[in-house]
């Protein structure tokens, strides 16, 4: 098998997965809205794999800073909840809630160093500023909520929502942190 079948292979794969994690039925916590876990009677799959159509080529990061797309950042990582990685940010695509159209591309080391693609993530700013309100909460994908609002340096107050649609999460498509991420 050459490396780009491979490649075909393991994307469409880790596709796979995440939309049935993203159609399992949603746990009993989920009530808060916070994007964890599955939606509440919608089938976000039609628009999932929209999103990895339209981004399918950012498995390679080179073709993601040749599209824009900047490092912001080191590895992101909550001891106890997994990483999220390396975010890599189109800065004029933040506030965008148009499924192919996602601000960053987040990326994870494999064994040998080699940068991944894992999730994409939609980031919208909070409008009045104010991690106390969240009146201006986006929705995509029918129910899914972002989570947030909270402060990022260099962005400011910001919502944002992670589809795990490169690399299975065991927490959920949607859930930000993946336990099978690491950061060195």
């Amino acid at each position: 098998m050459s490396p780009r079948t491979t490649l075909r292979t393991t994307g469409a794969l880790a596709l796979a997965t995440a939309l049935a994690l993203a159609a399992a039925p949603a746990h009993a916590g989920h009530g808060h809205g916070h994007g964890h876990g599955a939606g509440h009677g919608h089938d976000s799959e039609p628009e999932l794999v929209q999103t990895y159509a339209a981004t399918r080529h950012y498995q390679h990061v080179k073709r993601a800073l040749a599209d824009g797309y900047l490092p912001a950042g080191p590895c992101a990582a909550l001891p106890g909840q997994g990483g999220m990685g390396y975010h890599y940010v189109k800065q004029r695509l933040i506030n965008s809630t148009d499924p192919v159209k996602p601000a960053a591309v987040v990326y994870h080391k494999d064994g040998h160093g080699k940068l991944r693609a894992g999730a994409v993530e939609w980031i919208s700013r909070d409008a009045d500023q104010k991690v106390e309100t969240d009146r201006d909460r986006p929705v995509m994908f029918g129910d899914r909520r972002f989570q947030g609002p909270e402060e990022i340096p260099g962005l400011g107050v910001v919502y944002t929502l992670h589809a795990w649609i490169f690399k299975d999460n065991p927490r959920g498509v949607f859930h930000p942190w993946n336990p099978r991420v690491q950061c060195p």
